[in-house]
């Protein structure tokens, strides 16, 4: 009997009837599958944006927590380059914090002191003397519609200003509406400094046991997932800040430097706008520049340095910024850290922009850097193959693209 079956299994087996039974199964299991990711899918889409619904009504504590946790992402490494002792167990860890955040106070106040006196002086002028500078631009925008005129450019800049067309008045309309929502929020955020720098502390202090508590919680299945996730977090955001600070220093020391050399009104003022200016991620430079231009357009004449001269000087400096700043020190100081192309990191900071305005633009990269590295985590975790470090594929695969010379 069992001879028989066997010597019959290959007649069932090439069976018409039942391969394409088996085929017919094979198949209703892999649309069964596909509605099932797909039905997962939408669920998850649906219960992100139920949550994204209802944070909107706590925006202003989630924008608090969120700057004092990248604050935090940001001096991690820095805290615990402070713990370490030589031959010695390390420092606690509230006692990094504080050699940190002391150290960082101290810089601020020689700062302060340096600076204090030409800050308060430049402010003064500016708020004394505002209806003379806009008296001088108006006279320097006269002399240049005569001056282009007598070349053969008819161009009427100052009735140009006087009267803007409807597109660039709209525009300006809205820039200021949000230039004074901006103002606000700062004078808000004085106040509230103390409260960042405070969550900051606890963040630095408190997170490895949070994050150890947290982890504990989760089945052993997910842990070595969390725990991948966790560490390619601390690696994107706290390369994105730290990346995004020193840039920002750097273009804005280099705007004050230049507009001092060049004989620019409120060099200081220019210089601090275009650090804050920086902070927004390609088209801050484009923005920091603009104050410095009206400000070189009616500074006085220094020989041969007319206002003409300086406004050319001027934007060919500012040029120079943002083309090191986004072709060097950009990838080297922040894309490194985010693993993104160029080009993605451009679209995206661009539907921020839409999106969330201001904000939207601040957190758009790294935003979409986690979404990036959650996906692949949660990928892996359902096809069962083991966590990997998102970060180091990204290096590993920019390393690669550099040998074949692929920009």
């Amino acid at each position: 009997m069992a001879l028989q079956r066997h010597s019959e299994s290959p007649d069932s087996a090439r069976d018409p009837a039942r391969t394409g039974h088996l085929s017919e199964t094979v198949h209703v299991d892999q649309w069964l599958r596909l509605v099932i990711v797909l039905g997962a899918c939408l669920l998850i889409v649906a219960a992100v944006a139920v949550a994204i619904r209802l944070l909107g009504f706590i925006a202003h504590t989630l924008l608090i927590f969120s700057l004092g946790g990248l604050l935090a992402y940001a001096l991690f490494p820095l805290v615990e380059l402070a713990r370490r002792r030589k031959g010695a167990a390390p420092r606690p860890r509230w006692a990094g914090v504080a050699i940190i955040y002391g150290g960082l106070f101290a810089i601020v106040l020689i700062a302060v002191g340096l600076l204090s006196a030409e800050m308060v002086r430049q402010v003064r002028v500016l708020a004394t003397d505002h209806k003379k500078i806009e008296y001088e631009g108006r006279t320097r925008l006269a002399s240049t519609d005569l001056w282009l005129a007598n070349r053969g450019f008819k161009v009427n800049l100052e009735d140009t200003l006087n009267h803007p067309p409807p597109s660039v008045k709209t525009w300006g309309e809205a820039a200021a509406h949000t230039t004074l929502k901006v103002l606000e929020e700062a004078s808000k955020s004085a106040l509230e400094s103390i409260i960042i720098l405070l969550i900051s502390v606890y963040f630095l202090i408190y997170s490895t046991e949070m994050k150890e508590n947290f982890n504990e919680l989760l089945p052993r299945r997910i842990q070595p997932y969390a725990e991948q996730w966790e560490s390619d977090v601390n690696r994107i955001l706290g390369g994105f800040v730290r990346g995004q600070l020193t840039l920002a220093l750097v273009m804005g020391i280099a705007a004050a430097v230049g507009c001092l050399l060049l004989g620019v009104r409120f060099w200081l003022l220019i210089g601090m706008f275009v650090v804050v200016a920086s902070m927004i991620p390609v088209i801050g430079p484009v923005v920091g520049a603009a104050p410095a231009v009206i400000s070189a357009a009616v500074s006085p004449a220094h020989g041969i340095m007319s206002p003409v001269v300086k406004v050319v000087l001027v934007i060919l400096m500012f040029v120079i910024i943002s083309e090191t700043g986004s072709k060097i020190l950009y990838p080297r100081l922040v894309g490194k850290a985010l693993g993104l192309h160029e080009v993605f990191v451009l679209f995206v900071l661009f539907a921020g922009l839409e999106i969330g305005g201001l904000v939207g633009v601040l957190f758009a990269a790294p935003l979409a850097a986690l979404v990036i590295t959650t996906v692949i985590q949660v990928h892996r975790l359902w096809c069962g193959e083991p966590p990997v470090s998102v970060a180091e594929l990204a290096r590993e695969g920019g390393r690669a693209a550099k040998a074949r010379g692929t920009p």
